[in-house]
């Protein structure tokens, strides 16, 4: 965290990025004190949109910033990557001014904490779950080296118009979401270069997999009465 406030003050500065917020969800580190002390406003989810009751999870803290920052678009960047640099914001800022899209996903080499480039590219839920879905519903999206990539650009119109889902299945969702409202035109990836992120143990994959099966399965790949109704972020 450190390291993600010093990057996202830099980005401030550079005027890269008008203004940098941190959605806390609820940490019980000292995330909020980092970002304070580098400049960096932090907001407490619990309190934005309050009748929405408790906050549940990543798509729901998403869902609220959308709806409690304004913005022309939206970079959304995971706090924890190993190696952030103002190189990463400007390949995802840079990308979202040219042309015609709506929505940038990041895309990027996988390495360890040593640099080497990790073993399976995407990511095992991607390349076991996320990709095979993908080929199913839409295979123009299997492209992407990093569909479930949390490092995004949005425009904010788009944005505000999502229905986020919770957990780890809003990455997913996301992409399908665009896609079905705005076409292949309206996405591009951008080349962030080398990522370094925390690999999960293979023991606490199951609900990462299961979430993103859930998601999938509300954007068409089952029937959404089955799915548990958790699963869906409730309207502002």
């Amino acid at each position: 965290m450190p390291r993600t406030a010093r990057v996202a003050r830099e980005a401030v500065d550079a005027g890269i990025v008008s203004s940098a917020t941190v959605l806390d969800g609820g940490s019980a580190d000292a995330t909020a004190s980092i970002a304070r002390d580098a400049g960096i406003e932090v907001l407490d989810v619990s309190v934005l949109l309050p009748h929405l009751g408790p906050v549940l999870g990543k798509g729901d803290s998403l869902f609220r910033g959308v709806h409690s920052v304004d913005a022309d678009w939206y970079v959304f960047l995971d706090a924890d990557i190993g190696n952030l640099g103002l190189h990463h914001i400007v390949a995802l800022a840079d990308r979202a001014t040219r042309g015609d899209v709506v929505f940038v996903k990041g895309g990027f080499v996988r390495i360890d904490e040593q640099g080497r480039p990790r073993e399976i590219p995407g990511g095992r839920i991607t390349e076991e779950v996320a990709r095979p879905l993908l080929a199913m519903v839409a295979p123009v999206l299997t492209g992407l080296s990093q569909p479930l990539s949390g490092q995004v650009a949005v425009r904010a119109d788009v944005a505000r118009a999502l229905e986020f889902v919770t957990g780890y299945g809003v990455e997913i969702a996301m992409l399908l979401d665009v896609w079905r409202l705005h076409g292949a035109v309206g996405l591009a990836e951008a080349d962030m270069g080398e990522v370094q992120n925390r690999a999960k143990p293979d023991g606490a994959l199951d609900e990462v997999r299961d979430q993103v099966l859930a998601a999938a399965a509300l954007r068409g790949l089952g029937d959404p009465a089955r799915v548990h109704p958790m699963v869906r972020t409730r309207t502002p």
